[in-house]
């Protein structure tokens, strides 16, 4: 077997890289010009170049789609450009190619919340305020929706949705929005507030599994390790790495009331607000992500569970990115 995986020298392509190559699966890297990954092999160009794209799909059984632009900063243009346009050409091309299986990453954040305490589902509703998203969750939404589309269409194709990305390389989130005040880490959350982890190696998992599995094709999975309490996960957090910190939390009432204002005042310049109440509600408001099909369908399972992972995260040096191969993921029956 021979996967292409695109974002191979990322946080989660390198991960998937060094897992497909535990289990004898050779790989082929899409690399930016003067980047090196860990693949059996790797071609250099471009999400945004289609000549680079055709090159890449030629000759391989599986694409494992990955890249994408994760910036915080930059136009909507290129957003669409690498994330959204990118995905469906690679998905164009790889089915011309004659490629067996395409698994396509996503995020959960293309999923709406439409309260707390809402249970999500893969056939739960998009979020549809666009225009309230940063660019970056904006753009992965489209790129969910040209994926879905290629599904309808006929395509060998798999959507996976993982949760708050963290391990080795890249510090674990506290919490979905924390400030660092001296002795103090100031939590834009509640106590009670889930937070949907995704150890980068379990997701890792998930990807061979989608693109391994027959009943994969066609369909869309969850992938979440442990739903953590934001209280509980902040003193487990504190614990491992060490830290003395102490947690607060702002009142909830007065985030809306902080986070209004400063909308207020960035229409008054003529400026875009760096928050708006729309990423405040979906931080407030948390869900319960269900993984159940990615159980039945794939026999995933998150292997390492919450407290290894975070020994292994803080353990790691910072951008010792890669994974960490372990015992197989289940093969199909």
């Amino acid at each position: 077997m021979k996967a292409l995986v695109t974002g191979a020298t990322g946080f989660l392509g390198a991960a998937t890289v060094a897992r497909l190559r535990a289990e004898g699966i050779t790989v082929r890297a899409l690399v930016r010009p003067g980047r090196r990954s860990q693949a059996d092999e790797q071609i250099e160009g471009d999400l945004c170049d289609a000549a680079s794209l055709t090159r890449a799909v030629e000759g391989v059984d599986w694409v494992i789609h990955a890249g994408a632009r994760v910036s915080t900063s930059g136009r909507w243009e290129e957003f669409e450009a690498a994330n959204v346009h990118a995905t469906e050409t690679i998905i164009q091309r790889a089915m011309a190619a004659g490629v067996s299986r395409i698994v396509h990453v996503s995020s959960l954040s293309v999923y709406a919340v439409p309260v707390d305490g809402a249970t999500i589902t893969e056939e739960s509703a998009y979020d549809d305020d666009g225009g309230e998203r940063g660019f970056y969750a904006r753009s992965k939404l489209a790129a969910d929706r040209v994926a879905m589309a290629a599904i309808a269409a006929g395509a060998p194709l798999t959507v996976v949705r993982p949760g708050l990305l963290y391990g080795p390389g890249r510090t674990p989130p506290l919490a979905r929005r924390a400030i660092a005040a001296g002795p103090l880490r100031v939590m834009l959350a509640s106590p009670n507030y889930l937070l949907p982890l995704a150890y980068v190696d379990n997701v890792a998992d998930a990807l061979l599994l989608a693109a391994r599995r027959p009943e994969a094709q066609g369909r869309a999975y969850t992938i979440v390790d442990v739903h953590a309490r934001q209280g509980d996960y902040a003193r487990l957090y504190r614990q491992v790495s060490g830290g003395s910190w102490r947690p607060i939390y702002v009142p909830l009432g007065l985030l809306r009331l902080a986070v209004g204002a400063a909308e207020m005042a960035a229409r008054r310049l003529g400026r875009r607000s760096p928050i708006t109440r729309h990423q405040v509600e979906r931080t407030l408001r948390s869900a319960t992500f269900i993984t159940r099909r990615a159980t039945d369908e794939l026999g995933w399972q998150p292997r390492v569970p919450i407290d290894e992972a975070l020994r292994r995260s803080f353990a790691a040096p910072t951008g010792a990115i890669g994974g960490t191969p372990a015992a197989p993921a289940q093969s199909p029956a």
